[in-house]
């Protein structure tokens, strides 16, 4: 796909332009960035909770909040790894205190907890079954998708890049990633949105998280109780499938939505599709 359509398909950003935006402080007085819909009658009474993975910029889900937009009351809480979090150098980026954002972040809003949906991509899948395991909250259910136990970058690769000074990282982590990224994702769709996600990332902000690298979601899986489905992409050239099934044996509540292809999560019209798939699930089996 060329970059001018690569763009294109996402001018609307309907979501992004129309949704309230706030900067939330937290318990350790840091701030961190929100954006919302909220209050539309017309809509079911349920919210979407959407966390993102690493790496993940407006491009990568303009299309996917469109669609979601369409059909529900919207919530988006940026982790802390994300560049629109102007943290200290004082700040913890671990697992319990990103989950620990979302949890003030619904206080802020007075959000009910029983009538929140989460959805969680790849890292944010993680984040979600920490919430939801550890008891932080009590949703109505869970959408994961790209889900792992443990974050796909090579460990021991990412360990000897953090010893890097900053201003280095941040320039040999972008030629590292692409490389990494063309031997794991086939060309098209996914390939360009890993690209964009690339171009703009600050691995300098990777590192102040590092600790998340070493993260292990299983226990937390292991203790969600709210329904959980897990939506499966086989042509997800990044994520394994192999992976994704071990982590349904170890959600007691767990079902799957299998999806033809990574573009039909992510852009349109197909998108628009895969948001009916989701509210049918909530409505009826949630």
């Amino acid at each position: 796909m060329k970059e001018a359509n690569f763009i294109e398909s996402n001018l609307d950003c309907l979501f992004i332009n129309e949704s309230t935006k706030v900067s939330i402080k937290m318990s350790d007085g840091e701030e961190i960035f929100c954006q919302y819909t909220l209050g539309d009658q017309t809509k079911p009474d349920f919210i979407m909770f959407f966390i993102q993975g690493f790496a993940s910029g407006y491009f990568t889900w303009s299309d996917c909040w469109d669609a979601f937009y369409q059909e529900f009351n919207m919530v988006i809480v940026d982790p802390r790894d994300k560049l629109t979090n102007k943290l200290t150098k004082k700040s913890k980026c671990t697992m319990h205190r990103i989950a620990l954002d979302f949890v003030e972040a619904i206080q802020f809003l007075k959000l009910e907890e029983e009538k929140i949906v989460l959805f969680g991509s790849s890292i944010g899948a993680s984040y979600v079954a920490h919430l939801v395991g550890q008891k932080m909250i009590k949703p109505k259910g869970s959408f994961l998708t790209g889900t792992s136990r443990r974050p796909r970058s090579p460990r021991i690769l990412v360990k000897i890049l953090f010893l890097l000074p900053g201003f280095i990282l941040n320039f040999i982590g972008k030629i590292v990633a692409k490389i990494y990224m063309m031997n794991k994702v086939d060309e098209g769709f996914q390939r360009e949105i890993f690209e964009e996600r690339i171009r703009n990332v600050d691995f300098r902000r990777w590192k102040l998280c590092k600790q998340l690298h070493d993260w292990d979601a299983s226990t937390d899986f292991m203790n969600m109780v709210e329904p959980v489905f897990i939506i499966r992409t086989p042509k997800d050239k990044y994520h394994e499938e192999e992976e994704l099934e071990i982590i349904q044996k170890l959600i007691p509540n767990c079902k799957i939505i299998n999806v033809p292809n990574y573009d039909f999560t992510h852009t349109k019209p197909e998108v628009f599709e895969f948001a009916r798939i989701l509210k049918e699930k909530i409505l009826k089996e949630m």
